[in-house]
């Protein structure tokens, strides 16, 4: 199998900022909608985020119970696959390109600015903009 990463395509300015986060403790996602499930929130006091987490019972925000170490931030693309399915880092996606499919992993390119999907062992840059791109897991829980 060739070394392939594979552009996700230029995301435009409009887009909707959204984010997942997955807790590693519990090997879980956690959800800001769900009653058991606190709301996180960051902040940053000139000295790096650290995590909050806002207890709807008591009504107050402690970083007690998690700290960044706990969690792992992922961020929407702005990109959604071929069934409508919002696309985040840490996603597998299955790529149909020069009649071939491929597994591959969604990353943040920081020195491009730029998300990108490629082999699950790294390799080299392919844009991709038209290529179909199906979500079928994350890195976490698998496929």
């Amino acid at each position: 199998m060739s070394s392939v990463k594979i552009w996700l395509g230029l995301i435009q300015m409009a887009r909707q900022f959204k984010f997942r986060i997955w807790h590693k403790k519990e090997k879980r996602w956690l959800d800001p909608w769900a009653e058991e499930d606190p709301i996180l929130s960051l902040k940053d006091f000139g000295k790096g985020c650290e995590v909050y987490l806002y207890d709807r019972k008591t009504q107050d925000h402690s970083n007690v119970n998690c700290q960044m170490d706990d969690v792992i931030i992922q961020q929407y693309t702005g990109v959604k696959d071929k069934n409508g399915v919002e696309i985040y880092e840490g996603d597998l996606i299955l790529s149909y390109h020069w009649n071939s499919k491929e597994l591959l992993v969604v990353n943040w390119d920081d020195d491009s600015c730029m998300f990108y999907a490629c082999l699950p062992s790294g390799g080299d840059i392919i844009r991709m903009d038209e290529a179909e791109k199906t979500v079928i897991g994350n890195i976490f829980e698998g496929v």
